[in-house]
């Protein structure tokens, strides 16, 4: 095990503590499209003890362009199915399960029970209003992550402690207003690019390297631009201010 980690737990910031702290770590990832997947292939590098993986879709031929971990023998498979076996191939050490689903309000507080944190692999802000509903009203540490065109953004969300999705957008941004890898295109460098950012802050989180306040990293990689703002926690917020799960 040592000789696997060593180039990590030679960081002063991992160590050996952290390395084992790490193997006792077992995460969520929602999703497992072009976020999830290059979320999960870090971790599971990484030593993460266990990981659970749910996603309902297949893959796409369309999905090989930015997706890790897939071939083009994969196309018609399910999407968690496949991430599970390669991840076990990546690192064996790994207890990797996961779940074909979609995640709804009766299932997400199941889900997110028992783990110490979630990644969001997900497309969409219902997904990941559910998540932040879950995640804050069971005390689960949060990672959002988002892409479309060249931009991206990452925000760690750590309940009581620092600002929620809520406190960010206080309600769902109108469908039209959402840019999507399906209406805007998506350069296959940024899920990349956010993903690494995304494993970061939940790495931090894990070993207890909490920064607060909450900011917001954005980035546009056509432009070369990256910028990080400060989001304060909004005592007023429905969801990790009043405790109004409305979502859920």
């Amino acid at each position: 095990m040592e000789e696997r980690y060593e180039r990590q737990i030679a960081l002063p910031e991992i160590g050996a503590a952290g390395q084992a702290r790490l193997r006792e770590s077992r995460v969520l990832i929602v999703g497992c499209g072009a976020i999830g997947s290059n979320v999960a292939e870090p971790l599971a590098r990484a030593g993460i003890g266990g990981i659970t993986l749910v996603d309902y879709d297949i893959i796409e031929l369309s999905n090989l362009q930015r997706q890790g971990l897939v071939t083009e023998r994969d196309v018609g498979r399910l999407k968690a199915e496949v991430l599970a076996e390669r991840l076990a191939e990546v690192n064996s050490e790994v207890k990797v399960d996961y779940q074909v689903l979609r995640v709804d309000p009766g299932g997400i507080e199941g889900l997110v029970k028992g783990v110490d944190i979630v990644f969001d692999g997900s497309d969409n802000y219902p997904t990941r209003y559910l998540v932040n509903d879950a995640c804050v009203k069971h005390g689960v540490p949060w990672v959002f992550a988002a892409v479309a065109g060249t931009y991206g953004e990452v925000m760690p969300v750590i309940p009581e402690r620092g600002a929620c999705l809520r406190c960010l957008m206080p309600e769902p941004p109108p469908d039209a207003a959402v840019l999507t890898a399906g209406t805007s295109g998506l350069l296959n460098a940024v899920p990349r690019a956010i993903a690494a950012i995304a494993v970061a802050e939940g790495i931090k989180i894990l070993l207890g390297a909490i920064e607060l306040p909450t900011r917001l990293v954005t980035l546009d990689l056509w432009q070369g631009r990256f910028a990080a703002q400060t989001i304060p926690r909004n005592d007023g917020c429905p969801c990790c201010g009043e405790g109004k799960f409305e979502f859920l």
